[in-house]
């Protein structure tokens, strides 16, 4: 074994302080970051691995000295990590560094550690590593030719499960066939499913009655959603899921959604204004449908939790105000909003860059929380006051009674329907 000590760190913003709270574990997803670059790195070649996943869990600099440190990040947390970067490079360490951002602005984030690892990992990790034992890293690395049999299973075992949902998330397919301007999902990853036979080993093994499915469009390959959830129904498991709109026009789909133990969807309807919709390339824009398509997905049994963005080009504020009580109406059982953010690497950022629309490059304020672009018709901090408005007024103990109660009607009806 060479006496080498490698410390991991998924990185986190540290102005993010409500996942942190005394109840994040009600709320807080469990992250499979660390855990697949865990799995990718090869037995015996560190002398000693600490692992920090800084979402509950404190990075500390002079704790012991470590010989290599990889640091994965978005970019919200960017600078967060780029300070992590930056004190373990004063004490000597080797830094890397990866994720989403790392892959959207490499050159940017090399001014900060020695080695960028754009891209998926599972070709790049052990190549780097090996590089970094030799003697001879490089100060970039990418590999997009991965496919589904370089996925390794997640080593969740040497993760901490502290303040985080003790419901195991899985992936089957990573990628999305949609181009969203908004989403960076593209910049990551490629459609690839895994074996049908390997995820559901994968499932069987975690010993758990409920999974969550991390598969940006669960449904998004027809065939192959069939397939699984055929394998997943005697394992008989409940689970949740991220799906496309057009998910509740396909009956067969949802019925076997629903009979392999899918409980709820998760939807980026994202607005209810059509214009907005094409301007963001969805594919899916006819929001007169949206109420037809939840109702679809409610007879079949399952929860809808509709997710909306704000602030695209044709959004006004009279139709953001309204957006709690439109919500009521489509009989949405869960509701997210968020404020339309340009991430690095998207289209939208490549556009709004060009017509100087980008008003702040503080990466910390990239949390869909805070607008961080010139909307058309209103001003930044209008746009962050209706937001925190909307917010208030979706989740009134009113509203959220409401929706508790019918969705319980809901099952009802479905269990005693003939």
């Amino acid at each position: 074994m060479i006496p080498i000590k490698l410390l991991l760190i998924h990185s986190w913003n540290e102005a993010e302080t409500a996942y942190r709270g005394r109840f994040s574990s009600l709320f807080s997803y469990p992250s499979l970051t660390l855990a697949v670059i865990c799995s990718l790195i090869p037995e015996g070649v560190f002398e000693k691995i600490d692992i920090v996943d800084e979402n509950s869990q404190q990075v500390v600099y002079d704790k012991e000295y470590y010989d290599l440190v990889m640091v994965s990040f978005e970019t919200s947390s960017s600078i967060t990590a780029y300070k992590h970067c930056d004190a373990f490079r004063k004490r000597g360490s080797y830094v890397v560094c990866g994720g989403y951002h790392a892959t959207a602005l490499p050159n940017e984030v090399l001014r900060h550690c020695d080695t960028v690892i754009a891209g998926p990992a599972e070709l790049t990790v052990p190549e780097f590593i090996r590089d970094f034992v030799s003697g001879t890293p490089k100060q970039y690395y990418r590999n997009d030719n991965v496919s589904a049999e370089d996925f390794p299973i997640p080593a969740r075992d040497r993760i901490t499960k502290r303040k985080k949902l003790r419901i195991p998330a899985v992936i089957a397919n990573r990628g999305c066939p949609n181009s969203c301007k908004y989403c960076s999902m593209r910049t990551m990853w490629k459609n690839c499913p895994r074996q049908v036979e390997s995820v559901v080993d994968e499932v069987r093994a975690l010993q758990s009655k409920m999974v969550i499915f991390y598969d940006p469009n669960f449904f998004g390959n027809r065939d192959y959603a069939l397939a699984l959830m055929h394998a997943l129904k005697p394992l008989k498991i409940l689970w949740a899921s991220n799906a496309t709109a057009d998910f509740g026009y396909d009956h067969e789909l949802m019925q076997a959604a629903y009979e392999s133990g899918c409980r709820g969807v998760l939807i980026g309807l994202e607005s209810l204004n059509t214009q907005s919709l094409t301007s963001a390339a969805k594919r899916f824009c006819d929001t007169d449908k949206y109420k037809e398509i939840i109702d679809n997905i409610h007879s079949h049994g399952m929860a809808v939790n509709g997710c909306f963005v704000m602030g695209f080009d044709h959004d006004t504020e009279e139709e953001l105000l309204a957006l709690p009580e439109r919500v009521d109406k489509l009989g949405l059982d869960l509701c997210r909003f968020a404020i339309l953010t340009p991430y690095p690497g998207t289209k939208f950022y490549e556009e709004y860059e060009k017509q100087g629309r980008i008003i702040t490059k503080d990466w910390s304020r990239y949390t869909q929380h805070y607008a961080v672009f010139q909307p058309s018709h209103i001003t930044p901090e209008r746009l962050e006051e209706l937001y925190r408005t909307v917010w208030k007024q979706a989740y009134s103990w009113r509203r959220v009674l409401r929706r508790t109660f019918s969705f319980e009607m809901i099952l009802i009806s479905y269990c005693y329907s003939p």
